[in-house]
């Protein structure tokens, strides 16, 4: 079955500006409308997604990006949109948009760091900056028999900062060494998802609050997994193991409910179909990218699935060739990119 995607707005990024993330840093977990970070010049910029593709103003506010001549980074944004919150490989750093610098957190730098590999997110009720940073360096030497003699690595830390202040109310050892992360806020608001990848050495998906007696984490029992999204219920969370399998999973036990393979949701004439992401345009369906491996981004295919049964309901159709991913919303709706320019779409 066809399902036709219905555009409901269209917008072109300014000049030199970038999206900020991959694909787009969107946050989506926050009441109110979405909103959406661009990187113009030595600039982060937070936008109203709604009026970003309106005719109003969209620009809520803007943080000078404290390393300049850093094109690795990550960033966050306060629920009221007065403190920007950035993290490299060897820190945080909280700022204001008049320039101030709040607080700064340093923590370890890696032995060798060419990009970053950390990630911050601000808690929804805007009290907390949870963030995962390098942890201590190993030190010592190996021997000639090949055994290590000193402290190993004991992997990357995730921490809870006080968001007026950046002291540490709670830290704990992931037991990984991130080539990359990301942090997504469970519905609730108390809990924090966190999503780790190794490179070749896995991808790990791990959970944690915040308690009066420190960080309660646990992890995800599989290690190959990538987090995906939240239902709009708190009740369920996706996740995607390469190359084709999406998995809907309760919450907090992270019990395997149902599974689905890109076999099952598009037959290309030739060739296999991977999964390549998704998540939930809405309590009721989810958005999910299907690729032939190795392939060209035209040979994208976007499926509409029902949220609850897992169920197919079709394949969406474009009025032009399907963009590499789509990202949804929650509301309804999902963005897609091509070069300079996001269309925001709803289906028929």
């Amino acid at each position: 079955m066809e399902i036709k995607a219905v555009p409901t707005g269209r917008a072109r990024l300014r000049n030199a500006a970038r999206v900020v993330g991959a694909p787009w840093a969107v946050e989506v977990g926050r009441a109110g409308p979405p909103r959406m970070l661009l990187r113009e010049g030595t600039s982060l910029e937070l936008h109203d997604l709604d009026a970003f593709f309106g005719a109003e103003p969209s620009l809520i506010s803007a943080f000078a990006v404290p390393w300049p001549d850093e094109e690795s980074w990550e960033a966050a944004v306060s629920p009221g949109g007065d403190v920007g919150v950035f993290c490299n490989d060897e820190a945080v750093r909280a700022v204001t948009a008049t320039g101030a610098v709040l607080w700064e957190h340093r923590g370890h730098r890696r032995h060798s760091r060419k990009e970053n590999r950390s990630s911050c997110r601000v808690s929804d009720d805007g009290r907390h900056v949870w963030a995962m940073l390098p942890g201590p360096p190993s030190s010592g030497v190996w021997r000639d028999d090949g055994e290590f003699d000193g402290t190993p690595y004991r992997g990357d830390e995730w921490l809870v900062l006080a968001a007026d202040s950046g002291r540490v109310e709670a830290r704990e050892t992931l037991g990984c060494a991130a080539a990359g992360g990301a942090h997504l806020p469970h519905a609730d608001g108390r809990h924090m998802g966190l999503g780790v990848g190794e490179g070749q050495d896995g991808l790990h998906v791990y959970w944690g609050r915040l308690e009066e007696d420190g960080l309660r984490m646990w992890k995800h029992e599989d290690d190959y997994r990538i987090l995906l999204d939240v239902h709009p219920t708190g009740l369920s969370y996706l996740s995607y193991a390469p190359p084709d399998e999406i998995a809907w999973h309760s919450f907090p036990g992270g019990l395997i409910m149902r599974r689905l393979v890109a076999a099952d949701a598009w037959r290309p004439a030739s060739g296999e179909a991977y999964w390549d992401g998704g998540g939930y345009v809405d309590a009721d369906t989810v958005i999910a990218t299907a690729t032939l491996y190795a392939e060209t981004p035209q040979d994208a295919r976007h499926v509409l699935i029902d949220a609850l049964s897992g169920e197919v309901r079709g394949e969406v159709r474009y009025p032009m060739p399907a963009p590499e991913s789509a990202y949804p919303l929650g509301d309804g709706t999902w963005l897609t990119a091509e070069g300079d320019t996001l269309s925001r779409w709803t289906h028929g």
